[in-house]
C-alpha cells in the first residue's frame, strides 16, 4: 500500500520557503542531456520525453512553493509598512499622514522584506522559464517519437489507420 500524499506535503507547511536552497541539480542535468543528446530511435526519443516530463514535475513542486512564498512576502511587505506607519511618531511637532507614509516606505524592516520578495520573484521567473523549456522539450520529443512510429513502424497512435501495422506493435 502506498503512503498518502496530500497537497500540503507538496507545497510545504512553512509560509516562507527557503527557495534559494531548492536543489536544481536534477533539472540542470536533464536540461544538459536534452541540449546535447539527439534522439536516435523510438525508445531513445521516449526516454528523452520522459526525462523532460520528470524535470517539469520536479519544477512544479518548486513553483507551488515559490508562489506561496511570493504571496506571503507581498502580504508581509504591506503589513510591515502599515505597522511601521502606525507606530511612527514625529520627534518634534505634529505627526502628519505624509510623515507616517514616508516612515512606512523607508523603514529598514520593510526594505529587508522587499529584498526577500525581489529574490523570490526572480527565482519564480527562473523556475517558470526552465519549466517552459522542459515542457517544450517534452512535446518536441513526443513529436519525434510519434514521427518515428509513423515512419518506421507504420502507424500513428492518434489516428485510426487501415494501413498494415508491423506485427507485435499493435
Amino acid at each position: 500500500m502506498t503512503q498518502q500524499v496530500s497537497l500540503g506535503d507538496l507545497v510545504g507547511t512553512d509560509l516562507e520557503e527557503d527557495f534559494l536552497q531548492f536543489d536544481l541539480t536534477d533539472i540542470q542535468q536533464v536540461l544538459e542531456n536534452l541540449r546535447e543528446i539527439e534522439a536516435i530511435d523510438l525508445s531513445h526519443a521516449e526516454q528523452l520525453q520522459q526525462q523532460a516530463l520528470r524535470g517539469a514535475d520536479i519544477l512544479t513542486g518548486y513553483l507551488g512553493k515559490i508562489v506561496k512564498t511570493v504571496g506571503y512576502l507581498e502580504a508581509k511587505v504591506n503589513s510591515t509598512k502599515n505597522k511601521v506607519s502606525l507606530e511612527y511618531n514625529a520627534v518634534e511637532g505634529r505627526t502628519t499622514m505624509e510623515m507616517r507614509k514616508w516612515a512606512g516606505e523607508s523603514a529598514p524592516a520593510v526594505e529587508e522584506v522587499q529584498i526577500k520578495l525581489a529574490k523570490a520573484k526572480a527565482s519564480k521567473l527562473v523556475l517558470e522559464r526552465k519549466y517552459e523549456i522542459l515542457v517544450k522539450s517534452h512535446h518536441h520529443f513526443k513529436d519525434i517519437a510519434q514521427g518515428l512510429r509513423k515512419s518506421i513502424l507504420g502507424y500513428s497512435s492518434n489516428t485510426p489507420t487501415t494501413e498494415p501495422v508491423a506485427h507485435g506493435y499493435e
